[in-house]
């Protein structure tokens, strides 16, 4: 579905670039000039003018709505499949400990108690007067 409407979008796209570049501006455009007034009289004196800002108007709608869509589609897909690093360890170190629990070892806090007990008293450096 995702393909389709941007395969749809690319065609309003081009569609949209089309009218646009037919139009004929102050300076005559394409419309008047690359066509040699052809537009104008398929479309009558006025018509083609009509025709087109109508075409454009509704091809920029359009192009507004399938962004929105679009757009939407693809942020609700990102936040479906977005992996957190944090969550992925928090799952790894629950999943740890629950085995640790079951077979009887290290505490859940995964804690183990130390080898050797630590020294009573700081030790001074040897170089100290």
């Amino acid at each position: 579905m995702y393909v389709f409407l941007i395969f749809i979008h690319l065609l309003i796209c081009a569609a949209l670039i089309g009218v646009v570049l037919m139009q004929s501006g102050k300076g005559g455009g394409l419309a008047g000039g690359a066509f040699g007034g052809s537009a104008q009289t398929v479309f009558g004196g006025r018509g083609a003018t009509d025709f087109l800002s109508r075409a454009t108007m509704v091809l920029g709608g359009l192009f507004f709505a399938m962004s929105l869509v679009l757009a939407l589609m693809s942020s609700h897909a990102a936040t479906s499949q977005t992996r957190s690093l944090i969550g992925e360890q928090a799952r790894k170190a629950a999943a740890t400990s629950q085995s640790q629990q079951q077979q009887g070892g290290a505490p859940a806090g995964g804690a183990q108690a130390p080898s050797a007990p630590a020294p009573a008293a700081p030790v001074a450096p040897s170089g100290a007067r």
